[in-house]
């Protein structure tokens, strides 16, 4: 099973109680090194799965150094709020039905782990399906609500907790406009373009390795999550398999060269966008999204292409190579590089509808880039 949008089923809308409980006496007044929050949303076709990813957690547990906090929901019970410790979990507190599609219950969710556990370092990890910039963390017994990408930034602004590191167990999330929405509020992502199977994480090593070296800064346990995930994967030979860790002081720089490039073919449209379609149709692609750097990388080389453009997609290049720190990518997926772009193959797409395009608009990476008027006079020329 992947964590995409796959048998994803309708269910009864149910209210959400109050969240903010009061803190255990255990609650920490000392910073440790790290808090690693685990959003485990398994209200859908992953329940099983939850199970199996909190056992792997326990196999590290938490330490006088590390506390991972688990927000656990399931189909068959309510949500918990537990604390995760070598070989057993304890809980904190019952939170009873919730939604985790709700922006509420995320914000609720940073805001009582850094408050019950303050750290040093704070990671935050996205467990669920993904849909990329359509959303995450679908939530069946809530009418299928999910994250949405305004919702993504205002749970994380609202709670007012900058995270070292975000984590998405779920797929097609590693996209320009998704590292963007946490402008200001994070200084890694690790998430994959493609896939990511229903094994997730192996949390048993990844944590293994932070409790074991606590000191270790966001960057370092960013590309410890990457490289653990390449010795998993690698060694099960599947196909579809991606990961990619974006250094988040790159935004700007990323985004300035993709709002020149994007300038550039909108002028050049009435003249190129055959060429453009063929670089497009070339680029290696995922659920929507095109591999940013590769779609430059073929503008770039192509001599029908004006060279102020060209001179443009080399400078995409240079950016995304500098803001992905660490990538892997399975032999089928050759064409990965670690970020992709929302450019949909045709503006009647499932991919860009009038409402999708109004979201997408909202979004800080639009703001910054005007893409959308790229993909306009893109779609205008078909």
């Amino acid at each position: 099973m992947r964590r995409g949008l796959v048998g994803i089923a309708a269910a009864l809308v149910v209210a959400m109680p109050s969240l903010f409980l009061a803190a255990p006496a255990s609650a920490e007044t000392v910073p440790d090194m790290w808090t690693v929050m685990v959003y485990m949303d398994g209200d859908n076709n992953l329940e099983a799965a939850t199970v199996t990813d909190l056992g792997e957690m326990m196999v590290a547990g938490s330490t006088a150094d590390v506390n991972i906090v688990v927000l656990v929901d399931t189909l068959d019970g309510p949500a918990d709020l537990v604390y995760v410790n070598q070989g057993s979990t304890t809980t904190i507190a019952a939170w009873g039905e919730v939604n985790m599609g709700d922006p509420a219950t995320l914000q609720s969710f940073i805001s009582q782990a850094a408050a019950l556990y303050p750290a040093e370092n704070y990671a935050l990890d996205f467990w669920n399906h993904g849909g990329g910039i359509m959303g995450v963390c679908w939530d069946d017994t809530s009418g299928s609500d999910k994250l949405t990408m305004p919702e993504l930034r205002s749970a994380v602004v609202g709670a007012g907790v900058v995270m070292d590191v975000i984590m998405f167990d779920a797929c097609d999330m590693a996209q320009a406009e998704i590292a963007h929405q946490f402008i200001g509020y994070a200084d890694y992502m690790v998430f994959s373009q493609e896939t990511m199977w229903g094994q997730g994480f192996p949390y048993d090593t990844i944590l293994t390795r932070l409790v074991a070296t606590p000191t270790m800064t966001d960057r370092d346990y960013a590309i410890v999550v990457g490289e653990e995930f390449v010795v998993f994967y690698d060694a099960l030979g599947w196909n579809l398999c991606t990961i990619s860790v974006y250094d988040m002081s790159y935004l700007t720089t990323v985004s300035g060269a993709v709002g020149t490039f994007a300038s550039g073919m909108r002028a050049t449209m009435s003249t190129t966008y055959k060429t453009y379609k063929a670089c497009r149709l070339g680029a290696e692609e995922a659920a929507g999204a095109v591999d940013l750097m590769d779609f430059a990388q073929l503008v770039s080389a192509n001599t029908k292409v004006s060279t102020s453009v060209r001179s443009a997609a080399a400078a995409v290049v240079s950016a995304v190579g500098g803001a992905i720190i660490f990538e892997w990518h399975s032999d089928d997926c050759d064409g990965m590089n670690g970020l992709g772009i929302w450019f949909p193959v045709s503006s009647v797409s499932y991919y860009w509808s009038p409402t999708m395009e109004t979201m997408y608009r909202s979004m800080p990476f639009d703001v910054a880039t005007h893409w959308a008027d790229f993909l306009d006079s893109y779609y205008a020329k078909a």
